[in-house]
């Protein structure tokens, strides 16, 4: 069983947006100025198919793309832009989740969706609820590099439902590379507020800190010393980037510090029918061939993973999170019993 515990999908055709004007804009700028001069590319010829370049409306680039690879199934993830870039978006942020919904029913057990609304959204604790109630979704994505901290209070009745209805929390962590978002909020520090708080929720680290070395040091204290919290490695694994030999070395050392049953295979993958998305399935096939290939690639530089490790981060730990299949040996007969023990802050009389 492998489970690809974080990728995105945009649900979107043409005056249905899923994202906002100013967020396609801003990725259109960097298209076209990101690199050195001199500055040969329009914006305005990136800025119309955008969105409808990366969108895979029914999910079957998708699925092509799991079947390639031979991933069993994936966590759609969801990226709420729309308050921190002035809104404008063609959807509402109900249609994104029933979306999301839909796509879990037209293809059972292989998506799964995750609830992820900007917090500050008016009514977006009630969409949470309705998402784990009514409409199937496996946990909660928080999303702070656009504009609030991990710690902030906001997050406590998002925190709470989670804890009631016994899901995960998915927190991203690493310095986005994207323009125009707050990169600051992303500091895994914060995280360390929440494990204290609800020391009995299951959290899950999303890019562990990435790129930085501290970032990466601050996730696995957090991880080491929280026993609900699981590391997702995504990025610090992509092997085009950081070369086969680092990439192995730093999932081992997390393997040390944590263990493997607290590792979750992830990508922060996304596809789509065009080019782009073609050429994202290719870079896929070959992370997942990493992974598979771990026990062999790890002996070329004198450590060792074992295949019971490498199904238990490929699959067996995020289907075990999310109540997908039953393990009694990791069930807990005690809890710690509290949450929210700090007191807020409060204003001065």
């Amino acid at each position: 069983m492998i489970i690809d515990n974080h990728i995105h999908l945009i649900p979107s055709t043409p005056g249905k947006e899923y994202m906002p004007p100013n967020w396609r804009w801003a990725i259109s700028m960097n298209w076209a100025y990101g690199g050195p001069p001199p500055y040969s590319r329009d914006p305005l010829d990136m800025y119309p198919q955008q969105e409808s370049r990366v969108a895979d409306i029914d999910g079957s680039a998708t699925i092509a793309a799991l079947d390639k690879a031979g991933v069993n199934a994936a966590v759609m993830i969801h990226a709420d832009y729309g308050p921190s870039h002035n809104g404008g978006e063609g959807m509402s942020m109900e249609e994104m989740h029933r979306s999301f919904a839909n796509l879990q029913e037209k293809h059972p057990g292989r998506l799964y969706s995750f609830a992820g609304p900007d917090v500050r959204r008016p009514g977006s604790i009630e969409l949470v609820e309705k998402c784990f109630r009514d409409w199937g979704s496996k946990g909660l994505k928080v999303f702070p590099q656009v504009g609030y901290f991990t710690s902030d209070p906001i997050l406590l009745p998002f925190y709470q439902l989670c804890q009631e209805y016994k899901k995960p929390v998915a927190i991203c962590t690493s310095f986005s590379s994207e323009p125009q978002v707050r990169n600051r909020c992303n500091d895994p520090i914060y995280i360390s507020d929440v494990v204290a708080d609800f020391p009995d929720l299951d959290i899950i680290i999303f890019h562990a800190g990435h790129p930085f070395d501290h970032w990466f040091d601050i996730c696995l204290s957090i991880a080491k010393s929280a026993l609900n919290t699981y590391l997702g490695m995504d990025h610090w694994l992509d092997i085009s980037r950081w070369g086969e030999e680092t990439a192995v070395r730093r999932l081992a050392r997390a393997r040390d510090a944590v263990g493997a049953h607290r590792i979750t295979f992830c990508t922060d993958a996304q596809f789509s029918k065009s080019s782009w998305g073609e050429r994202r399935s290719q870079w896929y096939q070959k992370q997942v061939e990493f992974w598979r290939n771990l026990p062999a690639i790890a002996r070329k530089y004198g450590l060792q993973f074992s295949t019971e490790e490498v199904d238990l981060m490929m699959g067996l730990n995020i289907a075990r999170i999310l109540g997908i299949i039953d393990m009694p040996e990791y069930e807990k007969k005690r809890k710690y019993g509290w949450s929210i023990l700090m007191p807020r802050p409060m204003p001065t009389p």
